[in-house]
């Protein structure tokens, strides 16, 4: 499991063992402040907020400590561009970032070394464009916080990403009838994707079809959090069954079973965390 720590700029390692984590190694992010990193095979990329924005690849060893590549370090469109994700294609062959700040879509090809080919960047074809990650179909999936002042406006969107690192709108801007939808987790089997709406406590999903498209499950809106709670971060146990999410403001981990036909059942929240502590990011095994 790899880890980013903005305020030290460092990438930290950790060995699974069961319920226990081994920290095994420690090293320079290759920039400052990384905010969020993405793993295929032995390749791992980080994407730096501070200062000159940049995406830096490392390389895990026998040892499955991790080493630079050489060559493996690209810039954003810009300095100051606020990248939110990084997501690696299900086959590995491209590396995306989000742009806060400029609402793009940075698309970098990824060679057999671990080096990059040119930056190909696209406008997201709705406002706010934050967090990226993919369906196992291979499209991109992004989002959106929606504009400036929009009630529960916030929409992910779905892209197919052609070789040349082009995007293409599949389903455009579809509404999460939340605000602030920051994150998104897809299901291990493809089937659907859960936002996490930060501002309104609640969590919409859709049904991923075969080409791409994202069609909403009855009601959009799947679970609504306990009062107070803002879910910062969102993940799906590898089985597919069950779905947390990190809710600060009041220091809980909610658990829901993801039924058959995508929707959600509360199975209650885990308390013991300190609210509004700045605790962001959760991973489930």
């Amino acid at each position: 499991m790899f880890a980013v720590n903005a305020g030290s700029g460092e990438l930290s390692v950790f060995r699974v063992f069961g319920h226990s984590l081994w920290l095994i190694d420690i090293v320079p992010c290759g920039g400052s402040e990384p905010v969020a990193v993405t793993q295929h095979g032995n390749l791992v990329f980080l994407v730096n907020a501070g200062g000159t924005n940049n995406v830096v690849g490392f390389r895990v060893q026998n040892n499955q400590r991790v080493k630079r590549i050489p060559h493996g370090t690209a810039l954003l469109s810009a300095g100051n561009t606020g990248p939110g994700s990084i997501a690696f294609s299900p086959n590995g062959s491209s590396l995306l970032v989000t742009e806060k700040a400029t609402n793009k879509i940075d698309v970098f090809s990824v060679h057999g070394d671990g080096t990059l080919g040119p930056i190909v960047t696209s406008t997201s074809v709705g406002p706010g464009a934050f967090a990226v990650t993919f369906a196992n179909n291979g499209a991109a999936l992004v989002a959106e916080t929606g504009p400036a002042g929009g009630t529960n406006a916030s929409a992910i969107s779905s892209y197919a990403v052609s070789g040349s690192g082009g995007l293409s709108a599949i389903s455009a801007s579809v509404p999460t009838q939340g605000a602030a939808t920051c994150w998104l987790e897809v299901t291990p089997d493809g089937r659907y994707v859960y936002t996490a709406n930060s501002a309104s406590s609640s969590i919409s999903g859709y049904a991923i079809g075969h080409d791409g498209t994202l069609t909403a499950l009855p009601g959009t809106v799947q679970a609504t959090l306990v009062a107070g709670s803002t879910d910062i971060d969102t993940a799906i146990s590898s089985n597919g069954k069950f779905l947390y999410t990190l809710d600060t403001g009041t220091g809980t981990v909610a658990t829901f079973r993801i039924e058959k036909d995508g929707t959600l059942s509360s199975l209650g929240e885990v308390s013991g965390l300190p609210a509004k502590s700045g605790l962001n990011g959760i991973a489930a095994n």
